[in-house]
């Protein structure tokens, strides 16, 4: 096998029943699960969240909701854009859209009509985050008019935090979702509410409604709340072991040089394979690898499907295994951790978008689970 990721689903179930146990009783659990469960892998992560217990999932496309129905009868929120033919699908399957604009009202009603039933939503109202969303009169309006609307059954309302770690910024938009509240007080059903992600878990719990999202604390890469369990995994192997000589170049450019003799292991992976070229290192750069449990120095230029690793003064040979991210033992049984979060900061990169990038190019083992 080339570089694969291993996802441990014990850990993700553990994962969930923190979660559980911080949101409390009688506050559900929405699982966003969107572009394919942030690389995780859709259909096997929502398998194991269907059977774990979670209330309701939030994917962006039309075909990742059919995808959850395939195995689960949960709701599902439709977040993303759909064309008026996705639409008509989605109305007709039972999907649960996300209404953020006044346009959508008329179109979703035109089309449960002509399909004799009810377009299901969730109300998106803009308290800070200024991208989707209705300002708040415009939600108070439509939340106190559904009469006018026959076939369109507004089953929730939902906010979305702009800086969910920023508890000040948190309550500043809370205070714009009350207003709606005020507005809207005798004059419209209550209604469940959403606001809450992974980010906002600990520090936000006046926000937490009737239900929460979350997304990257199932997989326990920031401990947004205490006890988190890292889920991933991303391994390689190495394919040959050399000495290099001081004042020779290690791969392209070279943009390495050694200043003495070393050994060399040639990895299999690059950045075709989600390790990406930005990691390439310089004598003085600091990105690093675990080789026999050891954090060894990644030197020279990523490439499609190769790196190098410095591992003089180690005992390695082809077929050892190469950590990219996660635990690995020493022979000692020392263990040490390459960090999601240390990724993240050698590439200025969010978590989300590391793992899009592994989880697309590389294939996934599932360690555990149902």
């Amino acid at each position: 096998m080339k570089a694969w990721l291993e996802i441990n689903l014990d850990n993700l179930a553990h994962n969930y029943q923190r979660i559980r146990n911080q949101i409390g009783s009688g506050v559900e659990l929405m699982a966003v699960v969107k572009a394919d469960a942030y690389g995780y892998g859709l259909a096997r992560i929502s398998q194991e969240l269907d059977v774990l217990g979670v209330d309701a999932f939030a994917v962006i496309s039309l075909e990742e909701a059919q995808l959850i129905r395939r195995h689960c009868a949960r709701p599902v929120l439709i977040m993303g854009y759909l064309d008026a033919k996705e639409l008509v699908t989605a109305i007709d399957e039972g999907f649960i859209l996300s209404l953020y604009d006044r346009e959508l009202v008329t179109l979703f009603e035109r089309i449960g009509e002509r399909l004799g039933k009810m377009a299901r939503v969730h109300l998106k109202v803009e308290t800070g985050l200024n991208r989707l969303g209705l300002q708040v009169d415009d939600a108070a309006d439509l939340l106190t008019g559904q009469h006018r609307f026959p076939h369109l059954s507004i089953e929730a309302i939902f906010s979305h935090l702009a800086a969910a770690t920023n508890r000040e910024s948190n309550l500043t938009q809370l205070k714009e979702l009350q207003d709606l509240l005020v507005k809207i007080q005798g004059r419209s059903p209550l209604l469940p509410i959403h606001m809450v992600s992974s980010y906002a878990l600990g520090n936000f719990p006046e926000g937490r409604f009737d239900m929460v999202r979350v997304g990257l604390a199932f997989y326990g890469e920031d401990e947004v709340i205490p006890g988190l369990l890292p889920t991933l995994t991303a391994k390689a192997v190495i394919m040959q072991v050399k000495p290099v000589e001081p004042g020779q170049g290690v791969g392209y450019g070279p943009i390495f040089t050694a200043d003495r003799q070393m050994t060399v292991a040639v990895v299999n992976v690059g950045y075709a394979d989600g390790y990406t070229q930005a990691l390439s290192s310089s004598s003085a750069s600091q990105v690093e690898v675990l080789v026999r449990g050891v954090r060894v120095k990644v030197i020279g230029k990523i490439a499609m499907n190769l790196m190098a690793v410095d591992v003089t003064n180690l005992v390695v040979k082809r077929g050892d295994e190469v950590v990219l991210i996660g635990a690995q033992k020493t022979d000692d049984g020392v263990e040490n951790r390459i960090t999601l979060s240390e990724l993240a900061k050698w590439l200025n990169l969010r978590h989300h978008e590391i793992i899009m990038r592994f989880g697309t190019a590389q294939p996934r083992v599932y360690k555990g689970g149902i």
